[in-house]
């Protein structure tokens, strides 16, 4: 989905920057639109939060095509990443002490928290060694080196594919679940880099 915005962002002045600051304010809208806690607001916010994630894709394919690829740009990404992540977990929190799941929601608050600081500072670490999933295109351009179905699902979910299932939660009006859903993903999200870090350091090929 982020290809014809990318073409039409071309044409424009837009920096990779200014497409990411733009994705970061829709994904801090998402989490606000959340926290509400009713149907349309958590609709309005679901929307919100897959174009933010459609527009972070946007960024790197316009660095790639201006050739604009930049230190700070990189780490404006990955901060921008983790404050949207923050944002939606905060939000969807907020809005289920309404619910029905408002025991749980503190409990499943903190894993979707420590899940998202673990995963950020696994981003960091492998951008600044330049090896890792984070940087496997430019670590690994070899096409055949991303024919793991393990491989391709993790870095499915790390591009924002999971965005869909908040997508599909809020229009069934269950947002409340997706508390549950966000703590089991993130977790599962810096476990799956985690393992995947310490057997490529260990000497094990890309998958």
């Amino acid at each position: 989905m982020s290809r014809p915005l990318t073409r039409l962002f071309l044409k424009t002045p837009l920096t990779p920057n200014h497409i990411t600051l733009m994705s970061l304010g829709f994904g801090l809208t998402a989490g606000l639109l959340f926290s509400r806690g009713y149907y349309l607001s958590s609709l309005a916010g679901a929307f919100c939060y897959q174009l933010a994630i459609v527009l972070d894709n946007c960024d790197g394919e316009i660095a790639r095509a201006k050739n604009l690829s930049s230190a700070l740009g990189g780490r404006l990404d990955v901060t921008a990443d983790f404050l949207t992540d923050l944002a939606l977990f905060t939000g969807i929190f907020l809005g289920a002490l309404k619910g029905p799941f408002h025991r749980f929601a503190p409990l499943l608050f903190m894993l979707c928290l420590s899940g998202a600081a673990a995963h950020f500072v696994l981003v960091v670490m492998e951008k600044r060694r330049d090896f890792g999933p984070a940087v496997f295109h430019r670590s690994n351009p070899n096409p055949a080196g991303r024919q793991s179905p393990l491989f391709q699902l993790f870095d499915s979910l790390r591009e924002g594919e999971a965005s869909w299932f908040v997508l599909v939660f809020a229009v069934l009006g269950h947002t409340s679940y997706l508390l549950w859903f966000g703590a089991v993903y993130i977790q599962f999200l810096w476990i799956g880099a985690f393992f995947l870090n310490f057997k490529w350091l260990a000497g094990g090929k890309m998958p």
